[in-house]
């Protein structure tokens, strides 16, 4: 039963922060258009990937000079 829940708080938790997207999405889009506003978007999640990219490397950054086994 606890699976359950923590999957519905989940699946809410994702619909909110899609709602949330789309809200964020339509106040770019009409300020400054659409081009402007898929740019801001992928910018934010490139932003997002090369800092998550940079926490990963920094965490295996000694596994490389391991012997091998």
């Amino acid at each position: 039963m606890s699976y359950a829940f923590k999957l519905a708080g989940a699946c809410i938790a994702f619909l909110l922060l899609g709602v949330l997207g789309i809200l964020i999405f339509d106040a770019i889009w009409m300020r400054v258009g659409l081009g402007a506003a898929i740019v801001v978007i992928c910018g934010g999640l490139l932003l997002f990937a090369w800092n998550t990219d940079r926490k990963d490397k920094a965490a295996r950054a000694g596994l490389d000079e391991l012997p091998r086994v």
